[in-house]
C-alpha cells in the first residue's frame, strides 16, 4: 500500500494522518550538529536500483541521517547496501494493525477487529475502503505480526525497524477531518470504537470481573480504554524484544502528543520499548496553526524525560519553502532531536532549496 495514496483519499489535502543501546541526546543538550534529519522513501512501482541510488545520494547531500524505507525482504536486499555505502541508515517501515488487502490475515477472518457495533472490521471498513485492523490481543494475531518483524530484522546490515499503523482505528479523528467525513465526533461512536470481539472481551473480564458490554456507556470505561492501550504495549514490547535481540532499533510513528494519541488511537507510546520515537505532528490535520508543532514536539520530550529520542514527524504536501522552514524552528524550539519529512515524492526544488540553507 502506497501510504501517500491512502492519505490522499482520507481527503487530507495540507495535512497527512493519519537490549540494544539506547542513542539518544537530551533536549537540553541539543546542538545543531546533533539534530538529525530523516526521510519516509516509499517503495514505488518497479522502482529500480538507479532511481533508489538517486535519492539516497540527493539526502545525503542535503544531511539527512537516515530514511525509513519501504519495500519487502527482497527490496531491502538492494536498498540496504546502497543506504550504507552513503552512510545513512536505514529502517524497514512497516505496517502493524491496519493491513489493507493482506491474503494470509484475509484467510483468517477472525483476527479481525470487531467494532462495539458487533462489525468487523474486514467486512465493514471504518472511514475508507483500506482500513482493515487487526485485533492486538489475539494470541495468533500477535504471532504472526512478530514472526514477520522477525524476518524483517534478520537481514543483514538493516539499522532498525520502524513501526506504523500501530494502533487501533481511530475512535476519533482530529479536528480537521470532522466535516470531510461529515462528523462531529465529541464523543467515541460504536461504529469506530475497537475491538469487541470476544478474545477481548472474555480477557478482560477474567482480569476485571465484566464484559465491557454490560457498561450503560463502555466507551466511559477507564479500566476497558487501559485494556487496549496494553494490548499495544504488549505487542509493540514484544516486537522490540526479537528487534533489539537482533541488534536492531526500534521506532514508532505514532500521533501527536501521549495524550492525543491515547484518545483518538489507542497508543500510550511514551510506555513503549522504543530506541527513538517519530510523534506525528501534521499541524493542520488537527486544525492548529504552526505553533502546535513546538507546543506538542515540547509535550512529548517532556514524557519521554529524556529516555530515548524524539524526531517530529511533518508533511510535506502542499507546504511551501516557508512552512518548511517554520517547521523546522518550530520543531529546534520544542526541543526535539531531529525532523522526519513524509514523504520523499513530495521534496520538490522549492523544499530542496530550503533544507540545503538550513541543513545541520
Amino acid at each position: 500500500m502506497n501510504k501517500r495514496k491512502f492519505i490522499k483519499q482520507l481527503g487530507l489535502g495540507s495535512a497527512a494522518l493519519v537490549a540494544s543501546p539506547v542513542f539518544f541526546t537530551s533536549c537540553e543538550t541539543n546542538t545543531q550538529e546533533d539534530f538529525k534529519m530523516w526521510m519516509w522513501v516509499g517503495n514505488g512501482t518497479d522502482k529500480k536500483e538507479e532511481e533508489w541510488r538517486t535519492q539516497f545520494t540527493r539526502l545525503k547531500e542535503l544531511g539527512f541521517h537516515g530514511v525509513m524505507a519501504g519495500g519487502g525482504k527482497e527490496t531491502l536486499k538492494m536498498t540496504i547496501p546502497l543506504a550504507k555505502s552513503l552512510g545513512l541508515e536505514i529502517h524497514s517501515w512497516q505496517w502493524v494493525m491496519n493491513r489493507p488487502g493482506n491474503k494470509e490475515a484475509m484467510a483468517h477472518p477472525e483476527w479481525y477487529a470487531v467494532s462495539r457495533n458487533g462489525e468487523s472490521s474486514l467486512d465493514v471498513n471504518p472511514y475508507v475502503s483500506y482500513y482493515q485492523w487487526l485485533c492486538p490481543s489475539k494470541p495468533e494475531v500477535q504471532d504472526y505480526i512478530i514472526k514477520g518483524m522477525i524476518d524483517i530484522a534478520d537481514l543483514e546490515g538493516l539499522d532498525g525497524v520502524q513501526l506504523d499503523y500501530v494502533r487501533y482505528c481511530d475512535v476519533i479523528l482530529p479536528r480537521g477531518l470532522w466535516e470531510k467525513y461529515d462528523l462531529i465526533q465529541d464523543h467515541e461512536m460504536p461504529e469506530y470504537d475497537f475491538c469487541y470481539c470476544d478474545t477481548c472481551r472474555d480477557k478482560f473480564k477474567s482480569e476485571s470481573g465484566y464484559d465491557p458490554l454490560d457498561q450503560d456507556d463502555p466507551s466511559q470505561d477507564q479500566k476497558w480504554k487501559q485494556f487496549r492501550y496494553d494490548s499495544i504495549t504488549n505487542l509493540v514490547n514484544r516486537i522490540a524484544k526479537e528487534v533489539h535481540a537482533r541488534d536492531k532499533k526500534l521506532s514508532a510513528s505514532v500521533f501527536a502528543t501521549p495524550d492525543l494519541a491515547r484518545k483518538f488511537v489507542r497508543q500510550d507510546w511514551d510506555k513503549w520499548d522504543l530506541d527513538f520515537v517519530l510523534p506525528m505532528i501534521y499541524y493542520q490535520f488537527y486544525a492548529e496553526p504552526m505553533d502546535f508543532v513546538r507546543t506538542a514536539t515540547a509535550e512529548g520530550v517532556k514524557a519521554l524525560k529524556g529516555s530515548k529520542p524524539l524526531y517530529t514527524a511533518q508533511y510535506l504536501s502542499e507546504k511551501t519553502s516557508e512552512d518548511v522552514s517554520a517547521m523546522m524552528e518550530a520543531t529546534k524550539a520544542g526541543g526535539a532531536n531531529g525532523i522526519a519529512f513524509y514523504d520523499y515524492g513530495l521534496l520538490d526544488e522549492e523544499k530542496t532549496k530550503v533544507l540545503e540553507s538550513l541543513k545541520p
